[in-house]
């Protein structure tokens, strides 16, 4: 079983090499999807982030408001040092567990979609590091967009993570994601289909 790490700075587009991934037969673990389930009413984080921030971040219909916990998480480092703490270990846990699972069932590319594999320092889980980069411009621009946020907004999530260019630098595959979708695959189908022969 061959593990990627796939991972790069926030709304540089790591969710679409995923889905190529996908389309070839890879088994894919998403720890950002994961962390929205443990957050759900009744979830482990969503218990400690109520204990920790208490009934404000709560809304009526008993779901986190999801706006304010980012608010909280990216204009203040203890606490998202605190979040990483409790949320880190849990998450790991799920992801040896998924990859446990896959090889029981023989699955020969397992692709892990991990936003912080740095900074969690989750290196060792995988056997090459994909990492997907935008320059921050374009990223702050898609930030902006897809989120609805203003630039400075923007900049402080995308500033509370390692940049995008630091993360390239430390990966074994970058893939440029500047241009349309149909130039990523173009980077990326070859680079799968000669993995895949090796496998």
């Amino acid at each position: 079983m061959y593990i990627i790490g796939l991972t790069g700075g926030i709304a540089c587009g790591k969710s679409s090499v995923a889905e190529i991934f996908r389309r070839f037969g890879a088994k894919t673990f998403d720890v950002d999807r994961e962390t929205h389930k443990l957050l759900q009413c009744g979830g482990q984080l969503y218990s400690a982030y109520v204990q920790r921030f208490g009934n404000i971040i709560v809304e009526e219909d008993g779901q986190l408001n999801r706006k304010l916990v980012a608010e909280i998480i990216f204009n203040n480092e203890s606490e998202r040092l605190w979040i990483n703490s409790v949320a880190h270990p849990i998450l790991l846990n799920r992801t040896r567990d998924f990859l446990v699972d896959c090889a029981e069932n023989g699955v020969k590319l397992v692709v892990l979609e991990i936003p912080l594999l740095f900074e969690a320092g989750w290196e060792f889980l995988v056997d090459e590091v994909w990492a997907v980069y935008v320059n921050i411009s374009k990223q702050r621009w898609r930030l902006m967009r897809r989120d609805g946020l203003n630039w400075e907004q923007a900049s402080n999530k995308i500033n509370a993570q390692m940049s995008a260019k630091e993360i390239a630098d430390r990966a074994d595959v970058v893939i440029n994601n500047h241009r349309p979708g149909s130039q990523v695959r173009k980077q990326v189908v070859p680079l799968i289909q000669k993995m895949l022969q090796s496998l």
